[in-house]
């Protein structure tokens, strides 16, 4: 192959030119996004059971669907939460299941289980959710002087419908929003001075507020339908109407057209606000889709009211478009620094630009498969480009490197060198490709969130490796060739590199004298490294400063809406006087962040640009400030990485189960009672809400029998009352509004109103409802948790910067065992789970690495030997990984994991290039001890070279200047780190061994004869 490229170079350089265009063509088109699409198989059921409270919901509906459910195959977790009214219910599978087969299948069992639901239950909701589609844009509208119903209108008759219409905008939903209904207030007192009831108020809006159908006339030449004017047109005209007994709507109550009722709300930056949360379509462009949502905000921002004007909260892209930026910056200058590493080496401007013209070739042909694929371009495969400067440089620089001495030290010919010296390197590049790549495979198929994250890493960075082996045969012999004539350099560097490798070559011999000398320090090396391996940090993610954070705040159960508000604007005064806020928005009540109730919210922060604290000591400094507010409960949370079925982004989480709420109650208050108390821990919280203050009201069945009163006629009377009664909808032009039926607002205040409450019996008679029922004020479940099928409460807590994840786990582990009462477990679920999980793959896919990659040379060199000794110097690179992050305070998390794993493939890479020239000259007849010391002579400076230009590639990375730096940074010190010790020590200790296992190898063969 690499013959017909050095013979026909200008077929080489279409070939060359044709991956560049169409790797800027892909760069054009391709998708750009914060994170790959990481979808998890999960599936929801939410069923409305109206009037029911948590107990009743959860044994007669969650209980009943999650028996249906729990006989499909492929469930992971089944997650449930049973409010006053609503079940939820969450499946998440296993990631090899199809989400369309899996939501199927919820559906067939959710039909199955139907006719074993209470009369009065809304027929179950199943959705498919998408983990992948979190909102990329939130934009609130505000404003000091317009009223709500001027906000709510342009918020959802306008903005809303504007942003719909943009290509790539999936859903928009709105925060805060409380849209106009037609309000039926009854006054109960007049109702029953009359002698009605409320289900008379209930026969009459629903008799003659109605449109049925009419019929036809079918006439002898026309035909005619019959339409009839039902509906109320306006509230006047449903007031008019007769209730029994001449007595008309407006005489015991009113209709009014307004909002509905104030349970939520949004503000920004201190004003009313109404916020509009943008979700894209998948595999669609993030940047595009923002700066498209953008543009019309800013086109509507101009037709807005005076004193009404729409800003963003969160913008996604901001980051992506940044990530970007730094990923060019860095491998540009990365690929500065190994043409300069290059030109030392060779003293050739000529011979320089030959490697660096394969970064362009490799990175653009990588991008152009990685977006036939189906990828995007995001963090990790920024990532693996940026790491695959210094990578895909090798190749070609063992390939110049090999022309280049059979051009100056053989004498031979360019077209004669550029053969000669490309076929002699060409199977240490297959094994070496091969090794790189194998190390990478098992990186694809890793499961759970690491898996589906670093798997477009690894992919990324194969193909670029693969890429850079077919360019380093093809265009680099045919490149080198034409340039490699006229005689060496001899700069300075190259002069002081020919010394240094007559000193290396007395140190090499020395060392093959002094075997047990090389052995022992490597051993040394090993052990300190291990030993580091316990003391450095370890986490599952570092935290990414991408400026904003979330701030999740609780008021004590059962408090007002007026109340959480009032403390919501205590928060949001601590915000406005932070320096280093730009803005924020804040969500409190029902619907916020799925809330089923008023006394919490959610608020995103925005941190101003420029120079200011790294967004962790922001976030302490703000919970700090915030816990001067009493009676909430806070959580400051970063932007996390997506996990299954989303949920909160703290760091430690754990799901306890057992059999009885009330020890679990118990369970709850003393774990977060002793982590409250723990150094290190933060927001420490549990999600179990027992205690709610409720209204108890139980039947009297004797005496509703004996007074003709059904326990659906309590049921219907009070769920008017004092909930919202539906019963139909009103039209106002192109527009359709519920139709609510409610008591008065100032009779719905006060629970002693529930003694003035009558209800019609079967005989027409007005009964009180104190002479069928007992009424008791007292506490109740609020919420009632479930997890795979039994009762649960979920712990959380964050962690100070100093507190490492797996302290965290194993110190929250043993508390858990020592102390849950028999019949009740623990389980890791959120960055808990998935840090226990990503460690335990990872571990399995550096081990499979190894084999991997010792099958592959095995199969390649036909031996079983020399594959050992290239193993044996990997954990020469321990010592340097782990010290380099305990020097720098960096933590082992799952990108430093990855940078031992791309160490594997590093070291090994250079102990290939070693070993297969050692294995050529022995098959020549050369004694081993010459053929180490002349493969070291040839290969040393290749080796140095490609060692140098990973170095180089990586130290922009490596220093963290960038955004996004936080997540690329741990695996550039790993891979570092580990260069410096394992390349010096390599160097010694495999020529030594080789000479050891040769002469066992013999000794044997001598035994055998």
């Amino acid at each position: 192959m690499y013959r017909f490229f050095i013979h026909r170079p200008v077929t080489s350089w279409m070939f060359m030119i044709a991956f560049i265009i169409l790797g800027l063509y892909s760069l054009r088109t391709i998708p750009l996004d914060r994170l790959p699409d990481v979808d998890f198989p999960t599936v929801s059921i939410v069923t409305t059971y109206p009037g029911a409270n948590a107990y009743v919901v959860d044994v007669n509906v969650t209980r009943e669907i999650e028996d249906q459910i729990a006989t499909i195959s492929g469930i992971e977790t089944i997650s449930s939460a049973s409010f006053a009214g609503t079940s939820r219910i969450t499946i998440t599978f296993s990631l090899e299941k199809d989400i369309d087969v899996a939501a199927q299948e919820v559906r067939d069992a959710v039909q199955r289980v139907l006719r074993r639901l209470p009369e009065g239950v809304d027929p179950p909701v199943v959705r498919k959710v998408d983990t992948s589609l979190a909102p990329i844009f939130v934009a609130l509208l505000h404003s000091k002087t317009a009223d709500y119903q001027t906000l709510a209108y342009w918020a959802d008759k306008v903005i809303k419908r504007e942003f719909e219409r943009i290509n790539g905008v999936g859903q928009v939903d709105l925060g805060g929003f409380r849209d106009n209904v037609l309000w039926v207030r009854i006054d109960p007192e007049k109702l029953y001075s009359r002698g009605l009831a409320v289900q008379d108020v209930l026969d009459a809006v629903s008799k003659n507020h109605v449109e049925a159908p009419a019929g036809a006339i079918y006439g002898k030449n026309r035909e005619y339908i019959i339409r009839l004017y039902g509906k109320a047109q306006d509230a006047k005209e449903l007031e008019g109407v007769y209730i029994r007994n001449g007595v008309r709507l407006q005489d015991v109550g009113f209709v009014e057209f307004t909002e509905d009722e104030r349970r939520g709300m949004a503000r920004f930056m201190g004003e009313q606000a109404i916020a509009l949360v943008v979700y894209k379509q998948s595999k669609t462009n993030t940047v595009e889709v923002v700066d498209a949502v953008k543009a019309k905000m800013e086109e509507l921002n101009k037709q807005l009211p005076q004193g009404i004007r729409m800003d963003y909260t969160f913008d996604s892209s901001i980051f992506v478009k940044d990530s970007v930026k730094a990923a060019i910056e860095e491998i540009i200058i990365g690929s500065l620094l190994t043409a300069l590493v290059v030109y030392f080496f060779l003293g050739s401007l000529r011979l320089t630009l030959v490697p660096v013209f394969a970064i362009p070739i490799t990175l653009m042909g990588t991008v152009f498969f990685i977006y036939q694929l189906g990828n995007s371009l995001n963090t990790f495969t920024l990532l693996a480009l940026a790491v695959a400067v210094g990578i895909v440089i090798d190749d070609a620089i063992v390939v110049l490197e090999s022309i280049y001495r059979r051009r100056h030290e053989e004498g031979l010919s360019p077209l004669e060198a550029g053969e000669k010296g490309t076929r002699v390197v060409i199977f240490a590049l297959l094994a070496s490709t091969a090794s790189l790549v194998i190390v990478f495979l098992p990186i694809i198929f890793l499961k759970g969130v690491v898996g589906k994250l670093f798997g477009s890493f690894a992919l990324t960075l194969a193909i670029a490796i693969a890429l850079s082996y077919l360019v380093a045969i093809s265009f680099t012999p045919m490149a080198v060739s034409r340039l490699v004539a006229g005689p060496p350099s001899t700069n300075p560097f190259v002069r002081a590199y020919e010394r240094f490798e007559n000193f290396f070559d007395r140190l090499l011999r020395w060392s093959l004298d002094h075997k047990l000398v090389v052995i022992a320090f490597s051993l040394l090396s090993v052990f300190i490294g291990f030993q580091l391996f316990k003391a450095v940090k370890k986490e599952f993610f570092p935290i990414v400063d991408e400026g904003r954070f979330l701030v999740r705040f609780e008021t004590p159960v059962g408090s007002s809406f007026e109340y959480t508000e009032q403390k919501t604007r205590e928060i949001e005064s601590i915000l406005l006087k932070n320096p280093y806020v730009d803005r924020f928005g804040l969500a409190m009540g029902q619907g916020v962040a799925g809330r089923p109730d008023v006394n919490g919210g959610l608020g995103f922060v925005y941190l101003k640009e420029g120079k200011r604290p790294h967004q962790a000591k922001v976030m302490e400094m703000v919970r700090e400030e915030l816990r001067k507010v009493k009676d909430v409960r806070v959580s400051i949370e970063p932007p996390g990485i997506v996990g299954p079925g989303g949920g909160r982004q703290v760091d430690l989480q754990y799901a306890i189960r057992g059999p009885s709420l009330e020890e679990l109650q118990t369970i709850a208050n003393r774990l977060t009672s002793e982590f409250r108390n723990r150094a290190g821990y933060k927001d420490v919280d549990t999600d179990l809400r027992l205690n709610e203050p409720q209204v108890q009201i139980r039947v009297n069945r004797e005496k509703l029998g004996d007074l003709g009163v059904s326990v659906e006629d309590v049921a219907i009377t009070l769920n008017v009352l004092f909930g919202k009664f539906q019963l139909g909808t009103y039209e106002l032009g192109a527009e359709s509004y519920d139709l609510y039926v409610k008591a008065m607002p100032q009779f719905v205040q006060n629970a002693e109103n529930l003694k003035k409450v009558f209800v019609r019996n079967a005989r027409g008679e007005l009964i009180p409802l104190t002479e069928l029922v007992d009424i008791e004020i007292a506490t109740g479940y609020k919420a009632i948790n479930r997890y795979n099928r039994q009762y649960s409460f979920t712990f959380f807590s964050n962690l100070s910067p100093d507190k490492p994840l797996a302290s965290a786990v194993a110190e929250v582990e043993t508390w858990l065992r020592n102390n849950l009462p028999p019949g009740y477990t623990f389980e890791p679920v959120g960055q808990a789970r998935e840090f226990q999980r990503a460690f335990q793959g990872l571990g399995f896919a550096l081990l499979f690495a190894l084999v991997g990659v010792y099958m592959v040379l095995a199969s390649l060199f036909e031996s079983y030997r020399h594959p050992f000794t290239v193993l044996l110097m990997v954990p020469l690179a321990v010592a340097g990984a782990f010290g380099l992050l305990l020097l720098t305070n960096t933590s082992l998390s799952v990108p430093s994991y990855f940078g031992i794993i791309l160490l594997v493939g590093i070291i090994v890479r250079d102990a290939v290039l070693f070993i297969e020239r050692i294995i050529q000259l022995r098959k020549e007849g050369i004694q081993t001890r010459e053929a180490i010391l002349q493969a070291r002579r040839e290969r040393l400076r290749p080796i140095l070279m490609t060692t140098f230009t990973i170095v180089s590639a990586l130290t922009p990375v490596a220093l963290g200047l960038t955004a996004g730096a936080e997540l690329r940074k741990p695996l550039a010190l790993a891979v570092i780190g580990g260069i410096f010790t394992g390349l010096p020590l390599s160097l010694f200790l495999l020529p030594v061994l080789y000479e050891l296992f040769d002469r066992l190898g013999l000794r044997r063969y001598h035994i055998r004869k």
